[in-house]
């Protein structure tokens, strides 16, 4: 998202989560610790969202490409913008992800990626994620540590968020950062009607607001966050910001749903045809 906020070109390139593809040779030589996303630019490799973020920050904010921290509009607003991008910084995600798969009782309306067959794939996989990653620590003794150590975490992980008390704990946590947001959000009065979460331009503290927003969607949490009055700032800000380029340009779509789907491995009849109508042409998906 920030990529496209800065106009930026670039290439992508998808790591298959559910079959490990992260922790395949060529992926272990990007980035050691087997995690996405990772940026590549000419020579260098740059892991995690906010060291790559920094990144395009310090070498790519002239001309056409604007600055996510904004450097011109007053140290109050480029006080605000970092002191919300550290708090959204701190909201638990991957916990909030395991979490909701494995307590799926929780979900209303779980959207695209997060349709029936991958959350099924992806909650066995954490399943098994400490045994597949002491395997593959095996057959790969320069990262071997790493993983070894990853496999431990996994699997403290998984027994934790197994357990649905702890997953409202991380709800919780979530809950108190969303206060603070939905605070901000609702001084926007006045002049300040059509800001973003610190300004009138969309900063970082946006891009990291607006993916957060689209994860607690696709995972059917909105019903536990804001929606039906529950946060109503935030929903407002939610409904506007899918309409961003940059956000439609991000957000998973039809492509990415047949690809999680066969990533998967669903079998085509049975989880495929079950779990979708497909009129080949449109093509029209609606989900059962």
């Amino acid at each position: 998202m920030a990529l496209h906020e800065k106009n930026l070109p670039f290439d992508s390139k998808l790591v298959n989560l559910i079959k490990t593809e992260q922790y395949q040779s060529w992926f272990l030589y990007l980035n050691p610790r087997g995690e996405v996303p990772v940026l590549q630019d000419t020579g260098k490799i740059i892991p995690d969202s906010g060291r790559i973020i920094d990144y395009l920050e310090d070498n790519f904010s002239n001309g056409d490409t604007p600055r996510l921290i904004p450097m011109d509009q007053g140290s109050d607003v480029r006080q605000r913008v970092v002191h919300f991008r550290q708090v959204l910084q701190k909201v638990p995600e991957g916990m909030l992800t395991t979490g909701a798969m494995l307590n799926q009782h929780l979900l209303q309306d779980p959207k695209i990626p997060f349709i029936k067959p991958v959350r099924k794939a992806l909650a066995e996989a954490e399943k098994n994620a400490g045994m597949q990653l002491r395997k593959i620590a095996e057959k790969n003794p320069d990262a071997r540590e790493v993983l070894l150590k990853k496999a431990e975490d996994r699997e403290e992980k998984y027994k934790k968020m197994s357990v649905e008390k702890n997953f409202r704990e991380v709800l919780e946590q979530v809950h108190v950062i969303l206060d603070e947001v939905e605070a901000e959000l609702a001084k926007h009065t006045g002049d300040k009607e059509d800001w973003w979460l610190c300004s009138i331009r969309f900063t970082i503290a946006d891009v990291e607001l607006a993916v957060l927003l689209m994860r607690i969607s696709q995972l059917g949490l909105e019903h536990i966050f804001w929606s039906g009055g529950k946060r109503p700032f935030i929903e407002k800000y939610y409904e506007k910001v899918k309409l961003r380029d940059s956000f439609k340009k991000t957000a998973p779509g039809t492509i990415m749903l047949l690809k999680t789907i066969f990533m998967a491995q669903a079998p085509i009849v049975v989880g495929v045809v079950a779990t979708l109508a497909l009129v080949v042409g449109g093509i029209v998906i609606a989900k059962k």
